[in-house]
């Protein structure tokens, strides 16, 4: 069966040529088949030291959670693609709880578990308003912000990096990158947002995004485990709140109309423009000659 591609009636084409709708729809398979990977490596490597695993899910995983925009026309073909997906990430969720499970460490068996419930709950969110509904989302994603991504990474991964290679723990599949990416471009978004509750989930998503990166860095320089446990509960909430945000996108409750919001920026314009010339006319207004020549009042304006 051929995939059929569409462009969103609400973005610009010239942002999405045939390349950019492929990689949409190849680049969340990949993250979540190298999720898989580096869950299953896990089991059958039981290494003291742990360097490069998980290294290249964390750098793919800002991918799966641009599947909400993937341009596939077929109603089947779509649910097929969000349950492969789904199905790909609860299996590497499931290899995760058996590690964690066979070391007798339940805090993380939960914490998984948790978020087996947070994809699990994404899916059927996707799945009711792009498959069931039609529904097109507001964020809106073209080739500038794939390469944005990208050079992004390059920048944080350079940074990133020495955490794998000098931690002695077990290091596994981060989000805080992608999380670092994503509140960044939701935030383009924001002159769009109307109501309190997109507005304070973006808000609580940066908060709980810093404080998970804050505490996964001191975790790196001190070894405490509690900020190890701080850092894996704020992941898990930042990853809540930022599926919440691609599901409001999708009630037209959330997003002012494009075409309102662009009346109201140029009738914003217009009515700045009239301030501004009746402002000029006042400042420049004539000086009443009561009947005399003009030369006799400049003479008397000289005077005073």
């Amino acid at each position: 069966m051929t995939i059929h591609f569409r462009l969103s009636l609400k973005a610009p084409n010239e942002g999405q040529d045939n390349f950019f709708l492929w990689s949409m729809v190849i680049l969340p398979i990949i993250a979540e088949c190298s999720y898989v990977v580096d869950a299953t490596y896990y089991i059958y490597h039981d290494a003291p030291i742990h360097r490069y695993q998980g290294l290249v899910s964390t750098i793919l995983v800002v991918f799966t959670y641009l599947r909400y925009c993937a341009p596939i026309e077929s109603r089947k073909m779509l649910m097929c693609f969000y349950t492969t997906l789904c199905l790909l990430n609860e299996t590497g969720t499931i290899c995760y709880m058996y590690m964690y499970n066979y070391h007798g460490e339940r805090y993380y068996v939960a914490i998984y578990f948790g978020w087996l419930l947070v994809e699990l709950c994404t899916t059927l969110g996707l799945l009711y308003y792009r498959a069931y509904r039609r529904c097109q989302p507001n964020f809106h994603v073209e080739s500038k912000h794939l390469f944005h991504f990208i050079s992004r990474l390059e920048v944080i991964l350079a940074i990133f990096i020495p955490f794998f290679v000098q931690n002695m723990s077990v290091t596994l599949t981060k989000h805080s990158i992608a999380f670092f990416l994503l509140f960044d471009f939701f935030s383009e978004s924001y002159v769009r947002f109307q109501g309190f509750w997109i507005k304070s989930t973006l808000y609580l998503f940066v908060c709980t995004v810093t404080v998970c990166v804050a505490t996964e860095w001191m975790y790196s320089s001190e070894h405490s485990g509690v900020f190890e446990y701080l850092s894996s509960s704020f992941e898990l909430i930042s990853a809540v709140l930022c599926n919440t945000l691609i599901i409001f996108q999708f009630s037209p409750y959330h997003f002012k109309p494009t075409g309102i919001s662009k009346i109201a920026r140029e009738g914003l314009v217009f009515h700045r423009l009239n301030e501004a010339e009746s402002q000029s006319n006042l400042n420049f207004e004539p000086i009443p000659t009561n009947g005399k020549s003009e030369d006799t009042v400049i003479d008397l304006v000289a005077l005073n």
